[in-house]
């Protein structure tokens, strides 16, 4: 590998090759899944909604009872230090917090110091809508602790049913209730849209608050699109005439198929417009933060 290719991560304060970086194998992270993280998006080399992914993780470290050991401000100076190290243009941006190394005991330690460490790794460009071919979702009974809202990094149930869709030729796996409620992807939101107006579930016991999801409504709210917040039968979605999920990585796709029933043989003017605004959001943002820097 060249230098070129080197992954570098920042751990607790210092940048190393991601291949050198340690932790204790008595990280409360390791032994508890004690800690949360995040997942941001870099495009030429600035990290797009910093401030929004920033607020969810001050949210999940105070759910957690869990200390930041840097401020806003000084995270965010430390994520762009990293990046001008590495030189990174289109990449994504992994951070995690987790409460320290300590004996193993579910108590919390008085004395342990938290892990924070993020690293970063090249990203191939977003497909854009024109050229998707449509993604396909299967269902995913919703198990999971009703604390959605937080970013924890315990993910046992999001890792087994992406497998699942894995094994079934689906890009991604749905979560829905006892109820036939729809949830959330393991790593997206979903949105349909019914007579017109965009439905998505709100955010809070199932549901995490993605910053994707922010930007597209922001975005909907901009073009006089309506946009409704409230659970969706899993019967009800998959009769709705667009269905789409967002995540940081993927931005906006548009779905074909559920559990092997048609949603649609082609993306829908909704989705494909609601695409287009927030392309055109990460394009000013961008060009946005570049001038504030350079100012």
């Amino acid at each position: 590998m060249g230098v070129e290719d080197v992954e570098w991560c920042w751990l607790n304060g210092q940048i190393c090759p991601l291949s050198d970086a340690r932790v204790s194998v008595e990280d409360r992270g390791f032994v508890f899944a004690d800690g949360v993280y995040e997942g941001i998006r870099i495009y030429d080399g600035v990290p797009f909604a910093l401030d929004r992914h920033l607020r969810r993780l001050a949210n999940s470290c105070r759910a957690l009872e869990l200390s930041n050991p840097l401020n806003d401000e000084a995270l965010s100076r430390e994520i762009h230090r990293l990046i001008e190290h590495g030189g990174v243009r289109d990449a994504f941006l992994y951070l995690q917090l987790t409460r320290g190394a300590a004996p193993r005991n579910a108590v919390f330690p008085k004395d342990a110091h938290t892990t924070l460490l993020f690293w970063t790794r090249k990203l191939p460009p977003v497909v854009p809508i024109a050229r998707q071919t449509g993604a396909k979702l299967i269902t995913a009974p919703d198990d999971r602790w009703r604390r959605c809202w937080i970013k924890a990094i315990g993910l046992t149930a999001s890792v087994q049913a992406r497998n699942a869709a894995d094994r079934a030729g689906a890009e991604e796996a749905i979560f829905v209730d006892e109820n036939g409620i729809v949830a959330e992807g393991t790593s997206s939101n979903v949105f349909a849209v019914i007579d017109q107006q965009v439905v998505t579930h709100p955010v809070g016991p199932r549901v995490l608050p993605g910053v994707t999801r922010d930007v597209v409504i922001e975005c909907a709210k901009h073009l006089g699109i309506d946009i409704i917040e409230r659970p969706i039968q899993l019967h009800e979605a998959k009769r709705a005439a667009e269905v789409f999920i967002t995540s940081t990585t993927r931005h906006l796709i548009w779905i074909k198929t559920w559990d092997d029933a048609t949603i649609a043989g082609s993306c829908g003017p909704i989705t494909r417009r609601l695409s287009e605004a927030f392309d055109r959001y990460v394009v000013d943002h961008i060009r946005g933060s570049s001038r504030s820097m350079s100012s």
